[in-house]
């Protein structure tokens, strides 16, 4: 894993949650939408959107309940090939 993967990962989701900085503190590669009440399902569908738009990548709509965590986000990415992977 590189580090920036995980660090585009963690502020994509950052933005996306707008979290603020108590949140963003425990925002480490086990958190998941458990972890946050602002990761909806709704939000997580906007998350997806957001790595697509910052990897370059596409995630097939079935992986998308699965990444339900930064490091699972991560691992995807990282297979994927996304740029910095």
């Amino acid at each position: 894993m590189t580090v920036d993967i995980r660090e585009t990962v963690i502020q994509t989701i950052a933005s996306v949650l707008r979290l603020d900085d108590a949140e963003l503190a425990v925002l480490r590669m086990e958190t998941g939408y458990k972890h946050l009440k602002k990761w909806t399902s709704a939000r997580h569908a906007e998350i997806m959107v957001a790595i697509e738009d910052a990897f370059h990548i596409e995630i097939d709509e079935r992986s998308i309940p699965r990444l339900n965590d930064v490091a699972k986000i991560v691992a995807y990415v990282e297979r994927a090939g996304g740029p910095g992977a």
